[in-house]
This record gives structure tokens, C-alpha cells and sequence, in this order.
């Protein structure tokens, strides 16, 4: 289980327009952790800010903020200081 842990991580930022309501954040956030890569996902209202860890060898930032808007119709964009690599192999 622990080779399964050491992996590249990425980090995007993602701009989300067209939440109205408390319960718009739950449902972005079940759709971007249904994209195939996205390790994780959290979405608040207050500042319609998506932030999605995902194997960079699976999927793109573009790939993921693609889908978001496919699966809810919520406006994706990346943030410009979105994508950020992180090792997590402890090497």
C-alpha cells in the first residue's frame, strides 16, 4: 500500500463562476473527483475557488476544468498560478 502513496502530485487552482448556492460547491466537487487522475478536490462558495490534486501523468489542468464544466455547467478557468509540482516520494 505504501508504493501506491509515492507518486507526483500536482496542484491546480481553478476559478469556478455559476455557483449560486450552499449545495453548488458539493456538487462541483463530486464531479471533479469523478474525473479519472483527480486524487482530491476541494470547492468553497465564498470566493468560487475549486483546488484539485491529481496525477499529472493522468490527467491536465485543462483535462479537469474540461470536465467540470461538462458534468455541471459551472465556467472553469485556471488560475494563472495554478499548476504546481510536488514529490512526494520522500526521495
Amino acid at each position: 500500500a505504501a508504493a501506491a502513496q509515492v507518486q507526483d502530485t500536482a496542484t491546480a487552482r481553478i476559478h469556478i463562476s455559476g455557483m449560486t448556492c450552499a449545495t453548488c460547491p458539493a456538487t462541483a466537487s463530486v464531479a471533479l473527483k469523478k474525473v479519472s487522475g483527480v486524487l482530491r478536490a476541494t470547492v468553497t462558495l465564498d470566493d468560487s475557488l475549486g483546488v484539485v490534486w491529481y496525477d499529472p501523468r493522468r490527467v491536465t489542468p485543462e483535462q479537469i476544468a474540461a470536465h467540470l464544466t461538462k458534468l455541471t455547467g459551472y465556467k472553469a478557468a485556471l488560475l494563472s498560478d495554478s499548476t504546481k509540482l510536488r514529490r512526494t516520494s520522500g526521495a
